[in-house]
Parts: C-alpha cells; structure tokens; sequence
C-alpha cells in the first residue's frame, strides 16, 4: 500500500490546465478580461483660441473682413478763436483684417473583420482621435499667427508691431545663454511693453524707441493681458519665492483652460503648445518662445465649418471611413498687442 505523500506528486496547478499558450503570452484556457474603456492619453486643450475673436462666415460667404481702429487719432487742430472756422481732421485710422478660411480634413479608416473582433469601439475613439487633433491644429493655427508674422516685426525707428523681450541680458535669439530663463521681471518687461504707447526694438543689441505709434494697452475683465508659457518656464516661475508669493490663485474670475496663476495683472498659462527651439545662442541651446498677448485684440480665428465628421461604410474595401471635416483661418488683427518672450529652459 502507497503512502499518501507519495499519491501527492500529480498535484494539478494552473499551469497543467492551462492550455495552449497563444500569443502574445495569453492561454487558451485562462480567459482575459479586457477593459471596454481606453485609458486617454493626454487630451489637447484650447490654449489660444480662448484670446482670439472668433467668427463663423454664414452659408454663402468666402472671407471675413475684421474692422480695426488701428490706434486713436493722436493730434486735432483746436480751434480756440471766437468766429474762427473749425480746421477738420482726416479719419484715416480705420482698417480691416481679411480673413479666407482654408478646407482641412482628415480621416482614419478601419477595416470591418478589425471592428468585429476588437474589444473596444473603434468607430468611438477614432472619433476621439480625430477631434482632439482638430482641436491642436487649430489653436497652433492661432499661435503661429501670432509667433510667425514677422512681417510686422519692429526693426527700424518708425514702426509699430511686434515687440520682442529676451531673458537675461540678450538682445536676439543668438546672443541667449544658459541662465537666460524666465522671472518675474522678464514678465515685468513684456507687461510694460503692451502697456507703453511707445514701441521698443533693438538696434545693433541696444533697446531703442520706436516713433511708430502703439496703442497703450491695459488689461480688462473681458481683455486680460495672458501669458502663454511652456511646463518648463512654469517651473522657473514656482521655483521663484517672488512668484509664489505673489501671484493669485482661485479668484472668483472664470479661469483660463491652462491658468497656473496671475501675476501683476497678469493671466499666465501653462501649455505644451508654446513653440520649442534647440538652436539658440551659440546653436544648441533649448528655449520656448512664449508669448504675452491682449485677448480679444491679438488674433482672429474666421471658421467657414467649425466641424463636421462623416462616418460611412465602404464595401469595396471592406471597412468603415470616419472623416472630419473642418474649414478656417487665423491671423493677427493688432500687432502691437503681442509680446513674443524669448527665453531658454535652464
């Protein structure tokens, strides 16, 4: 007669009953319970559409024409002689900004046997992939609007536009260095920039006063002055006591999608679609271009089709077809209510 630890060696543990192993690493026999729900990555948010007025062209219309006061008439002829004939001033300060918006689309496509078999609901989250790409390509259309339009650049003594300010004591992209971060007076310096009347750019590394006439910004309820800054520059700024001692959190105002904080007045938000540079100073250098701007009179945003998405079947291929569809574009309306604010990451 066998003893009973003998009898004990057949144990069955899980792997015995296990099955074939499939792959990658599943058994046949050990069933796997999938989760019906994506787990996001990082959704896009509108940084810069929230500073641009908007317009949506009705059915039959092509452009958008922006009317501007491009500043306040500066000098009238006064009249002060009992009798004497009034001297008329020329309205000439009025413009407009054109804006054509252009057809964007873009599609993903999925194959029928792919959508009986997966766990998900791919029609669903190509969906969602599709708008949240929508929503970067447009707010980078604003940014680069702003960033980009360097023909309104100051660069001699009688213009009015962009106005540039640079970390540490540089004057331009190449003469930035490590140590040229961002801090509270850089910010100082782009905040009194929209708030002169006089326009300022560099000439051979000196900082010179433009003739050109600017418009004198302030900041109001409906119009803040906001910051778009990078992660990075965010962390300069917490780093900083004289930040964080002083800017204002949890106020009763709406908040900004992205606002870390005000400071002097100033609505400063933290975005990953602040534009990134790896060639300043000497070449190699890493900085963000970030950017100080009055909302609602730095930039437009005209949509022909704010969004439109189209989901078919395509027999001949065996597959389904989700296509957005959207139409517009973005430009500057006041040049000289944009700071451009160059500085490196560390």
């Amino acid at each position: 007669m066998k003893k009973i630890i003998e009898l004990a060696t057949g144990d069955t543990t899980s792997s015995t009953v296990a099955g074939t192993a499939t792959s990658p690493a599943i058994n046949a026999l050990e069933p796997a319970l999938w989760a019906r729900n994506i787990i996001d990555g990082a959704k896009a948010k509108r940084f810069f559409e929230q500073v641009a007025v908007q317009q949506v062209l009705p059915q039959g219309h092509k452009d958008w024409i922006a009317p501007k006061r491009k500043f306040y008439l500066g000098s009238m002829t006064d009249n002060t002689t009992e009798g004497g004939a009034i001297t008329f001033t020329q309205l000439d300060n009025l413009d407009g900004v054109r804006f054509t918006p252009s057809i964007h689309g873009w599609g993903i496509s999925l194959s029928n046997h792919a959508m009986r078999v997966n766990a998900v609901n791919l029609v669903t989250e190509a969906r969602n992939d599709l708008t949240d790409y929508y929503a970067r390509q447009v707010d980078v259309a604003i940014r680069d609007a702003i960033e980009d339009d360097d023909d309104t650049n100051i660069t001699d003594s009688d213009d009015s536009g962009f106005q540039e300010v640079f970390g540490g004591d540089a004057t331009s992209e190449a003469t930035l260095s490590a140590g040229d971060i961002l801090t509270t007076d850089v910010l100082a310096d782009a905040r009194e920039r929209l708030m002169s009347g006089t326009a300022k750019y560099y000439s051979s590394g000196t900082l010179t006063d433009s003739t050109g006439t600017k418009n004198p910004w302030f900041p109001e309820p409906n119009s803040p002055f906001v910051f778009f800054i990078a992660p990075e520059q965010e962390t300069a700024f917490l780093k900083d006591s004289q930040f964080t001692n002083a800017a204002e959190y949890g106020s009763q105002e709406v908040l900004l999608n992205g606002e870390i904080g005000k400071y002097l007045g100033v609505k400063i938000l933290s975005t990953t679609q602040v534009s990134r540079h790896t060639d300043w100073g000497s070449g190699s250098l890493v900085g963000h271009a970030t950017l100080m701007v009055k909302a609602m009179k730095c930039a437009g945003l005209a949509w022909g089709l704010r969004l439109r998405v189209h989901a078919f079947d395509f027999p001949s291929e065996l597959e389904r077809r989700i296509i957005l569809e959207t139409s517009y574009a973005s430009a500057v309306i006041h040049p000289d209510s944009c700071v451009r604010v160059k500085v490196t990451d560390s």
